[in-house]
């Protein structure tokens, strides 16, 4: 979804081999989420999701698996402020733009109950959540999750370096153990945030050559994190702490097979803009084909809002993304000349 591979393509991090299987994992999170999303909508999805419990869940596990992954590697060899301007560039204009369109969408639609002024503007500060207001689109959560991931990672690891992960990780469980105790119901932001930490100490067993005594440690956190995900999430408990399991061995066995495909890593790269697009494209297939009357044309109808969907969010990337991460690779090169 949304750690592009551009700045690690820029900066000539990572052997091609490794952001071939980051880009491919990228992409198979983002088509979970655009295959959950869908398949409902066309009249497929409620037994198959029952089945799964909810694959968009398991796809947004990878994000940020790949997120904690990724953003550490980044922040251990980028300044503080270039570190974060970056990220700025990379996800800000996009999000915005993503809102516009929302806005303009919503006053067009003379018919359909409007989203108050404030939803717009806690969404444009990233504050929906904290504010408890309303978002103007449901996928706006996780990426929330991620900004302030972002923010605390740059802090953490400017007073702490690489120094007291761990600890680190073990007070947000606690936290998020307190909450639930204090409140009676869990936090998606606070039950969510930790799993970055596994991403974390995936990148740490990589560094390390895959060492059994650092696999060890990262078996122990992946079952640590599924069980505070069991705990303290109010739904689909079990389906969470599955996925995260499983989100973890893919990550692993892709990174030491080096394993990828190309249409895999295609949807990888312009996965973000995908993710904020796709419920918007979907729309406008849906209510001009229709949701399908019976299997063979509601597959159809499913075909036309991926293709419609990617084609929108391969523009995007090309258009805006791409344009905005140069922008900011820039600004923070210049100034730190």
């Amino acid at each position: 979804m949304r750690d592009g591979s551009l700045v690690e393509r820029a900066a000539g991090a990572a052997p091609a081999e490794r952001l071939a299987s980051l880009d491919s994992l990228r992409g198979a999170a983002i088509l979970a989420v655009l295959c959950s999303h869908f398949l409902g909508a066309v009249g497929l999805g409620r037994g198959f999701d029952d089945a799964v419990v909810d694959l968009g869940r398991g796809g947004v596990t990878l994000f940020f698996l790949l997120s904690g992954y990724l953003i550490f590697r980044n922040v251990q060899v980028q300044p503080a402020s270039t570190f974060l301007w970056r990220r700025f560039f990379k996800v800000m204009p996009a999000y915005w733009l993503n809102i516009a369109v929302i806005l303009v969408a919503d006053l067009l639609d003379a018919g359909a109950a409007h989203f108050p002024a404030r939803s717009y503007l806690a969404c444009f500060f990233a504050m929906s959540d904290l504010l408890g207001v309303q978002a103007v689109s449901g996928v706006f959560w996780t990426l929330l999750i991620e900004i302030k991931f972002y923010a605390f990672i740059a802090i953490q690891y400017r007073v702490l370096g690489r120094r007291h992960l761990h600890a680190v990780l073990a007070a947000l469980l606690l936290l998020e153990l307190a909450f639930r105790a204090d409140r009676g119901h869990g936090s998606l932001t606070l039950a969510y945030f930790p799993v970055f930490y596994l991403g974390i100490e995936i990148s740490l067993a990589e560094a390390a050559g895959w060492h059994p005594r650092a696999m060890r440690r990262l078996a122990a956190v992946a079952l640590l994190l599924a069980g505070s995900l069991y705990l303290c999430l109010d739904q689909h408990r079990l389906g969470a702490a599955g996925y995260l399991l499983a989100s973890a061995a893919v990550f692993v066995v892709a990174l030491r097979g080096r394993l990828s495909n190309r249409l895999a890593g295609f949807m990888g790269l312009t996965s973000y803009s995908n993710y904020l697009y796709h419920s918007i494209v979907a729309g406008v297939v849906f209510a001009w084909l229709g949701t399908g009357r019976g299997p063979v044309a509601s597959l159809a109808v499913l075909a036309a809002a991926l293709l419609a969907a990617t084609a929108a969010a391969t523009a995007l990337y090309r258009l805006v993304e791409v344009p905005m991460v140069g922008l900011g690779r820039r600004l923070t090169t210049r100034r730190a000349r």
